[in-house]
């Protein structure tokens, strides 16, 4: 062989087992995962499809290995939890679908069943605060879902699932593009089910489009939209003791509720000359909630809006001799939640109203070809108020909060990426967790330190692995303390913000190799140590944390037409909801395995068959249990097993 031979291969080598150059939306300022300081996962379409999850709960379950807990087993109850946070651990993950912020200004956690896998092009996963770009809420990181409109190659997709107990589904999706640079999608998705529990059944009808103009010179304007409504019933919670031997009972036989929900999104790039640009996103949101609690002979209604704009700067010129990007950029939001109470607590009808405005600057400059500086900050004004609600002493508030990053990221080699970055960030309380306090003062924001250090190694073209350490410490982190006061028929609970620190330190380790046509396999570890650090509660652990988390993928082609598929998830014990004393037991630890096959014939392009048993072992756990005292220690069981098969067509 040549010496230009050799040379080649060696290039080819390299070109191999470089980190791909994936731009990642969830960054906002158009950054690829290579120039983040942080752990990023993306997950395209072809690893949605071989993840062979039905929803996005499962997605990120499986593919991403985050802990997802299900109230009542039931999906449109799903919520994330990740990096050791614990009770209501939804509010400190922002989800982002289209542009829109899903999470909530009061404590209904963010509804991923808005975003049906037929009609999403990616997931990307930002582990770790995002304070600088994201601002309120951004702690334990970011899932960003983002149906892509920009793909002008013809595609539809049609699929029907049915399952045990009941379940029922079919979705359409279908996206392209003409010559003149508009491209479009549309999606449509059903699905209903008994549920595993009594009176646990749903049902959800969910459409979406968007349509994108592409301009010479590299401009752009994107319109998308999504409606869905959903109905579902609410067994509630049964007691810990003795769950076993009725796990699918219901405690409520006459409760439900229901949801409307829509969001209309406008994303527009504006390039200009010399590498820069300027981005505007804004968007609306409205969602209708209606429960009925027919056991206790009441209903509550709320009504949502939601308004946001975000301006940003973008210069990616050298800067005095040095690669840099710099932005500045605004995020104006405005959230209202009208409550109309039927229960004779409250008055009849109030309000909540929450303006956040924020200003943020953020710089990456390449001090060589291999480090990058990444340093931000942002200061955010936080105006709350409540008009006609009872019991407050003070109806409005109003909070300051700078937030800051700094970060490096160094490539040793085009293969590698590692990173160290120190945050400083904050959540403003839910709506309903800042007025309900002993004192009736509104809570104010928690806030908190973090730093993380990790690298990714894309070790070879099949296998890439992923590693993070991280500690956060907080001061004023928001619980619900059920020992709050004592009273003649018991102790009370009220919100407050904890009288102590609170710190986490962990690990998070991914595993991901693949080889098309023979097999694949991932593995992804969490360890966090969750505690008080002094206080009444010192040293004592964090309720609803376990310390380990395993979950393990493996997929083997038994031909060109045939895979199958097993999966693994381990869960370590972890306190109870609202024992903070740590002396009402724990739930025990558990595992659960499922499994799956895919078939897609040649003599059929385009058909695929999936047949997915979750839980295959019918292990019987429950993933969320508490302690009050009025009730002694509860839980929300979590679904034996399931069997569901789909049949889609892609052509």
């Amino acid at each position: 062989m040549t010496n230009a031979a050799i040379l080649a291969a060696v290039a080819a080598t390299n070109l191999a087992v470089r980190l791909p150059q994936v731009v990642v939306y969830a960054s906002r300022i158009g950054d690829t995962a290579a120039d983040l300081p942080s752990s990023v996962q993306v997950m395209d379409d072809a690893d949605i499809a071989a993840s062979g999850a039905r929803d996005l709960p499962e997605l990120l379950e499986r593919g991403a290995g985050i802990a997802i807990h299900r109230l009542n087993a039931n999906p449109l109850q799903s919520e994330i939890s990740m990096r050791g946070f614990g009770e209501n651990s939804f509010g400190r993950t922002k989800v982002i679908l289209d542009g829109e912020e899903l999470n909530n200004v009061d404590m209904f956690a963010p509804n991923l069943m808005r975003a049906p896998l037929a009609g999403l092009e990616r997931v990307e996963v930002l582990r770790g605060p995002q304070p600088v770009l994201y601002g309120d809420g951004a702690v334990a990181g970011v899932v960003n879902a983002v149906s892509d409109e920009s793909d002008a190659e013809g595609k539809t997709r049609i699929s029907a699932t049915v399952g045990s107990y009941g379940t029922f589904g079919a979705s359409a999706m279908t996206r392209g593009g003409a010559d003149d640079g508009i491209t479009y999608y549309s999606a449509l998705d059903y699905l209903r089910s008994d549920g595993w529990r009594d009176r646990g059944g749903y049902n959800l009808e969910t459409a979406s489009a968007g349509v994108r103009k592409n301009y010479e010179g590299g401009s752009s304007l994107a319109l998308r939209a999504n409606v869905q409504h959903a109905r579902y019933e609410l067994p509630g919670s049964i007691p810990l003791e003795g769950w076993r031997d009725h796990p699918r009972d219901a405690a409520y036989l006459n409760d439900w509720s229901r949801l409307w929900s829509g969001g209309l999104t406008l994303d527009s790039k504006i390039a200009m000359q010399d590498e820069q640009e300027f981005r505007i996103d804004a968007g609306a949101s409205r969602q209708t909630r209606r429960s009925h609690w027919g056991d206790y002979f009441y209903e509550n209604d709320y009504r949502l809006w939601g308004l946001f704009l975000s301006p940003r700067y973008i210069n990616e010129r050298d800067a005095f001799g040095l690669g840099s990007k710099f932005t500045v950029g605004a995020d104006i939001r405005y959230d209202r939640d009208d409550i109309r109470d039927r229960s004779g607590f409250n008055n009849p009808k109030y309000h909540f109203s929450r303006t956040r405005a924020a200003a943020f600057v953020h710089e990456q400059l390449w001090a060589t070809e291999q480090i990058a500086i990444v340093a931000g900050a942002r200061a955010e004004s936080i105006a709350n108020r409540w008009n006609n609600y009872s019991g407050l002493t003070a109806d409005d508030s109003h909070d300051w909060e700078g937030d800051w990053e700094l970060g490096l990221v160094w490539h040793p080699t085009d293969a590698i990426k590692a990173f160290a970055k120190g945050t400083r960030f904050h959540r403003s309380p839910f709506c309903d967790e800042m007025n309900y306090t002993l004192d009736g003062k509104l809570l104010k924001p928690e806030t908190g330190h973090s730093f993380d250090i990790g690298f990714d190694w894309q070790a070879t073209s099949e296998l890439s692995i992923d590693a993070v350490a991280y500690t956060m410490c907080m001061e004023d982190e928001i619980f619900y303390n059920p020992y709050a006061i004592e009273s003649p028929w018991g102790w009370g609970g009220y919100n407050c913000n904890s009288p102590a620190k609170t710190r986490r330190a962990g690990i998070d380790v991914g595993f991901r190799w693949r080889r098309e046509g023979v097999a694949d396999a991932s593995l992804r570890y969490g360890l966090v140590n969750a505690y008080f650090h002094g206080g009444q509660y010192d040293d004592c652990d964090i309720p609803r944390v376990p310390q380990h988390r395993v979950s393990t993928e493996a997929g083997l082609w038994l031909t060109e037409e045939l895979k199958l598929r097993v999966g693994h998830r381990f869960t370590s014990s972890q306190r109870l909801v609202g024992d903070f004393a740590n002396d009402h037991g724990k739930i025990g630890a558990y595992s659960v395995f499922d499994a799956g096959a895919t078939y897609e014939p040649k003599w059929a392009k385009g058909w695929r068959l999936s047949l997915v048993v979750d839980n295959l072992l019918d292990s019987r756990y429950c993933d969320f249990a508490g302690w009050s005292d009025f009730s002694g220690a509860y839980c929300y069981p979590a679904a034996g097993r399931s069997i569901l098969a789909t049949l889609s067509c892609e052509f």
